[in-house]
């Protein structure tokens, strides 16, 4: 795997202040509070190189980007009227935002670039665990995208699949590793499939497995293993069972 750089740039009115491998976000807004956020932001040994006076009208922007490409960014305002940040004092401030910053994911994300494995789908039983999950692993995608071979062979096992997100954290896997993401709802996976150049051979390591599984988590009216099937048939996929290939 290639080097992984990650850094948060620090703009005001458009000039660059300060960059930081770091930041500690705390978020001091009220639950009830749905139209915007206080956030506080901070790292005790991040000292600015000269004195700076931030207004409130000032427009602050924090960017979070891993290798080069932008991961997210936040725009907002001082919550005080004004601010003076003294050369060579610890940086801190107090902004209001409305942009919602991920700030689990890009956790997720750091500690991923700093080479520590959190969070993995098969380790967590909660919705909220796998959810995260799969928008760390849409944006991990963004960063590392994989090169694309003249054909991929895919196997599929649902020996740790009980459920409808884990379906799709076991096909992003399956299809690329892990952290690897091809969608997380069937409209989502039909997507990434039609734009995937190589060829996919399917290997489905139990289809009667497969099929009841898919069937009984299905809404009424509605049969995900015809779906599944039809997707992959749809995007010219070869699916190769023990007995037989499905064509």
């Amino acid at each position: 795997m290639k080097k992984i750089n990650s850094i948060y740039h620090i703009f005001v009115s458009d000039k660059k202040i300060i960059s930081s491998d770091n930041l500690y976000f705390l978020n001091l807004s009220e639950e009830n509070n749905n139209s915007s956020q206080i956030l506080l932001i901070k790292q005790s040994n991040l000292k600015i190189d000269k004195d700076i006076i931030i207004k409130k009208e000032d427009i602050i922007n924090i960017s979070f980007y891993i290798n080069e490409l932008c991961i997210y960014e936040l725009n907002g305002n001082l919550l005080e009227h004004k601010v003076n940040l003294k050369k060579g004092t610890p940086f801190s401030l107090r902004m209001k935002t409305t942009d919602f910053p991920p700030l689990t994911i890009s956790t997720i994300l750091k500690e991923w670039a700093d080479g520590n494995e959190i969070l993995y789908w098969k380790e967590n039983k909660c919705k909220e665990a796998k959810n995260l999950w799969l928008t760390s692993c849409l944006y991990w995608q963004q960063i590392f995208p994989n090169n694309k071979p003249s054909s991929i062979d895919v196997n599929l096992n649902l020996d740790s699949v009980n459920n409808y997100l884990d379906f799709f954290c076991m096909l992003g896997e399956a299809f690329w590793g892990r952290k690897g993401y091809i969608g997380r709802d069937f409209h989502g996976f039909d997507d990434q499939l039609s734009e995937l150049k190589s060829q996919a051979n399917i290997y489905i390591k139990d289809e009667k497995k497969l099929k009841l599984f898919l069937e009984r988590i299905s809404p009424y009216g509605c049969n995900y293993y015809n779906n599944f099937i039809d997707i992959l048939l749809k995007n010219n996929c070869n699916i190769v069972t023990p007995n037989k290939i499905i064509k």
